[in-house]
């Protein structure tokens, strides 16, 4: 800021200076002074008049070398500023707040320096007054050598904030961009074109042939299929073709109308009709009203109800009837005493089930006969 308050105020000295030089040198040529005038310039160039017969007629060579006297102005002086210098946007490291990526504004940043000799300190101050934010920050905490010198400045920003990617990475966006849908054709040149440049700005030595490289890229990548192989015949044809060539040609070949490069509209496939012409044996193909639509999408929504209606009838219960009844089936409820035991259903006796119950195979007798006997020391 400093620098460019001293340009200023030098420019205005100048100013200053050439205006008072132009005022002296104009008071100079209103008053001539006899000093000045040699002795030929004593005689003044007069017109004859008749009252003064006595005057000798003067030669014609002889001139009035005194100038007319200056015309007085009555405007005000101002001086008008014109700036000789471009300007340079700033830089603050984001790319959300940034139009230009770090190696992108570094190439501004150099081709303002170039546009007026500075010594290298004035340089340095330039580009710390350009920086801003977390970028400004950056600088501003390093060593002295190094924000005294623009190159160390630019070298610090692009090991920061400039492209991190690898050159594998960088190469295979390149070589697997394509035309996306809606994108124009300069469009597309153009992000190959970032694409490429950032390829070099890796590696310089990189591809052997950039060029064609660029061009065999955009020719097999647009989305149109008649217009890429016009293009690779045109290729075949003229194998010097450059890229800007091939651009220009595709451009030309679509806004002439040979072939939308856009995405393609759906085609509907309608009913038509012939009509004899008189004075022909040939016939023309006339689309039907365009009713026709409305009435195949009146359809749909007829068919679409009936439906709707079809399920919601299968999905009621009442429309396959009521299931079928079925027995119930129960099945043997087990008994047990206040042990735990499990209590036979044939003998009434714990211990055992009536899987494994011995009464089928003891007489009735004797079960009588050994409850009678259990029976009989109770009553004892």
């Amino acid at each position: 800021m400093a620098a460019q308050l001293s340009a200023l105020t030098e420019l205005v000295q100048q100013l200053q200076a050439d205006n008072s030089r132009l005022r002296e040198e104009a008071t100079k040529m209103a008053t001539p002074t006899t000093e000045s005038a040699g002795p030929s310039s004593n005689v003044t160039c007069q017109s004859p008049t008749p009252n003064s017969p006595s005057q000798p007629r003067q030669p014609a060579s002889m001139v009035n070398l005194a100038p007319h006297p200056p015309i007085p102005t009555g405007g005000v002086e101002r001086y008008v500023y014109v700036p000789s210098e471009r300007k340079c946007p700033r830089f603050s490291g984001k790319l959300s707040n940034d139009s230009l990526t770090a190696e992108d504004w570094v190439e501004e940043a150099r081709r303002h320096l170039s546009s007026r000799p500075r010594s290298r300190s004035e340089q340095a101050l330039i580009v710390f007054d350009l920086l801003e934010g977390e970028a400004r920050a950056e600088i501003k905490f390093r060593p002295v050598a190094e924000r005294d010198e623009p190159d160390k400045i630019f070298s610090i920003l692009l090991s920061i904030y400039g492209c991190s990617q690898s050159y594998i990475s960088l190469q295979k966006q390149f070589f697997q961009r394509r035309q996306l849908d809606g994108e124009s054709l300069r469009e597309f040149s153009h992000a190959l074109l970032h694409l490429l440049e950032a390829v070099k700005r890796r590696d310089p030595a990189c591809l052997a042939n950039p060029e064609a490289v660029l061009r065999d890229q955009f020719v097999e990548n647009v989305r149109d299929g008649m217009l890429k192989r016009e293009l690779r015949r045109q290729v075949r044809l003229l194998p010097t073709l450059t890229f800007l060539d091939v651009r220009s040609e595709a451009i030309r070949w679509v806004e002439e109308g040979e072939h939308p490069s856009g995405p393609r509209p759906r085609a509907h496939s309608l009913s038509t009709h012939a009509i004899q012409d008189a004075g022909a044996a040939s016939s023309a193909v006339l689309v039907q009203s365009p009713n026709e639509l409305a009435e195949v999408k009146q359809s749909l929504r007829k068919q679409q109800a009936q439906l709707d209606s079809i399920l919601r009838r299968l999905d009621t219960p009442s429309f396959f009837g009521p299931p079928p009844s079925r027995a119930p089936t129960r099945g043997p409820r087990y008994q047990f005493n206040a042990e735990g035991k499990p209590i036979c259903l044939r003998c009434s006796q714990p211990g055992h089930i009536a899987r494994f119950c011995l009464a089928s195979s003891i007489s009735p007798q004797v079960v009588a006969g050994s409850q009678s006997v259990t029976q009989q020391p109770e009553k004892n």
